[in-house]
């Protein structure tokens, strides 16, 4: 039953992409991919990876803080490995798998690795989501939104708010209250009965919020500069500042849970998103694929870890 899902999911994603190419003239497409600069390309690769460092940062930090002293290179290959697994798992969830890739690698309790990611992964959804009302105020000051557009946008934005509130109330609130929402999460329910551990280490990491939201503001940075480099190698005439809040609000799209890390939804964001300023769709998709690639290109690193993490001990939970 879950394979069937999935093979849905994915075919939503492939069904809404073969529409855009449908609509969109393909040799404009081609054509805009084809002028790609590769420098800026590569400044855009290692903003990503940047990201990816700081994000790691946070875990590594997150984990000291309960008592585990992991090398950090431990800690970058075995987050690597979630991120790989998040872009083809619907709204990004894969990525919950790190603690049982850490669990392999470095020996830590899988409830001790899901506190220092479920909580600060809340906190960057609610920031995300200030940052994409931000950019629809930006927008609207430029030009004038569609009501589609703009209801779409705020659908993205109340049900990331929503997963993010829910998040935190499964962290640090009353378990009595929490124990039946983790019960029914995927990728989650299998440590419902830790649950007492998970939230005594998830209270542990609340004090480190001030560190969450000053490496979160870094990551930031570094992903506006990904998606900077990246219209600059297509030509893309828009301020840093300009990418710096569009990036909270597409990548909203990315969480959207219809098909693996938002396939084609995001792409349409970034269509519709970019029309606004001017620039033609086919620039707009061809922007899409960079992003695309670019993340790919970066998680690949932890492929390796993955699928050595699949094996002996790690397969229970990488399986399920």
């Amino acid at each position: 039953m879950k394979k069937i899902g999935t093979l849905i999911q994915v075919i939503i994603g492939l069904s809404i992409v073969i529409f855009i190419l449908y609509k969109l003239d393909i040799n404009e497409v081609v054509s805009s991919l084809s002028k790609t600069n590769p420098l800026f390309f590569i400044m855009a690769y290692i903003s990503y990876l940047c990201v990816n460092l700081v994000l790691a940062t946070r875990l590594r930090y997150l984990l000291s803080r309960i008592g585990y002293r992991i090398k950090f290179s431990t800690v970058v290959f075995s987050h690597m490995g979630g991120m790989i697994v998040g872009d083809i798992t619907p709204g990004r969830s894969g990525y919950f798998l790190t603690p049982s890739i850490l669990k392999k690698k470095a020996g830590t309790r899988v409830t001790d690795g899901m506190a220092c990611i479920f909580a600060p992964q809340a906190i960057e959804f609610i920031l995300k989501v200030g940052g994409a009302i931000a950019a629809i105020y930006y927008i609207s000051r430029l030009s004038s939104i569609g009501k589609d557009l703009l209801a779409s946008a705020w659908l993205g934005i109340i049900f990331l708010l929503v997963v993010g509130i829910v998040m935190l109330v499964i962290s640090w609130h009353k378990e009595s209250v929490t124990f039946k929402f983790f019960q029914r999460l995927p990728f989650f329910n299998k440590f419902a009965e830790n649950l007492s551990s998970f939230k005594e280490r998830s209270i542990q990491i609340k004090g480190s919020i001030n560190a969450i939201l000053i490496l979160y503001m870094i990551g930031w940075i570094f992903s506006g500069l990904q998606w900077y480099y990246l219209g600059k190698a297509l030509g893309i005439q828009l301020p840093f500042f300009a990418f710096f809040l569009l990036h909270p609000l597409i990548t909203i799209l990315m969480f959207v849970p219809v098909s693996p890390a938002g396939f084609g939804v995001m792409e349409i964001g970034v269509i519709g998103v970019f029309g606004l300023f001017g620039i033609s769709y086919a620039t707009g998709f061809a922007f899409a694929v960079l992003v695309r690639l670019s993340i790919l290109l970066v998680d690949m690193i932890g492929l390796k870890t993955v699928v050595a993490a699949s094996k002996g001990m790690g397969m229970q939970y990488i399986e399920r």
